[in-house]
């Protein structure tokens, strides 16, 4: 249940937010936008804007902005669901920078990488000033930034993964989204790999499939891919 997820798990669940921005065209006033984001290796989200968008003017005014994080699920009641709201500072990345988020972005957010092309879209990280977080009752305060840990020790070797499993273990994805999500995909591709899951997408729809344990290595996160589709194969076989 979403109340009992952390605040690092929830953000990591998440793939956009409401981006709020201080208003140029009215100034005093907030702006807010639906934005896609990721997280990079430091654990800092990443957004990809234009520089027509209004928030990308204002941001380039004034780069304190906020995130607000929700998750879909909640709809029916969203004040009873958890929410995030990250406060931070926007810096447009150095073109190494870029290079080095652009395609884990592009793997979540397959239509992006047409902008790519272009010169109009820049990405920015939006550097952690202070979060407040609402996850359930006895779970709502706010969050320094010493005081979380979104680093992913498998960056370096996330992109090797992803490649390795959708080129090699494509009916074991599958598997994954039918036991755990119950969804029957054409196609699933894995995206992203961190130390508290792995994000896939099934017929384009995004999936968060957590870790009971944290995996911080290569061996680990084996284990724990090993371990869900056993689980998954002996459910089924129960079935």
């Amino acid at each position: 249940m979403p109340g009992q997820r952390s605040a690092s798990e929830f953000l990591r669940a998440g793939r956009y937010g409401v981006l709020a921005t201080q208003s140029r065209s009215l100034p005093g006033y907030p702006f807010g936008s639906i934005t896609p984001y990721v997280l990079s290796a430091a654990g800092e989200p990443v957004i990809y804007i234009s520089t027509l968008a209004e928030h990308t003017r204002n941001i380039n005014a004034d780069p304190r902005v906020s995130l607000t994080v929700f998750d879909p699920a909640d709809a029916a009641d969203p004040q009873a669901g958890a929410r995030l709201t990250w406060v931070a500072d926007a810096c447009a990345l150095v073109p190494d920078a870029a290079r080095m988020i652009a395609a884990r972005y592009y793997r979540f957010f397959p239509a992006a990488a047409a902008y790519a092309g272009t010169h109009d879209f820049s990405f920015y990280a939006l550097r952690l000033v202070r979060l407040r977080y609402i996850g359930g009752f006895g779970k709502i305060g706010w969050i320094e930034p010493q005081q979380i840990d979104l680093a992913n020790p498998l960056a370096d070797a996330e992109a090797g993964i992803v490649e390795h499993m959708n080129n090699d273990h494509a009916d074991a994805l599958r598997t994954y989204c039918r036991h755990f999500f119950g969804r029957d995909a054409q196609q699933a591709v894995l995206v992203g790999a961190d130390a508290d899951g792995v994000d896939l997408l099934a017929d384009g729809t995004a999936l968060r499939l957590p870790f009971t344990a944290r995996a911080t290595d290569s061996d680990a996160l084996r284990q724990r891919l090993i371990e869900l589709l056993r689980l998954a194969r002996e459910a089924s076989s129960r079935a």
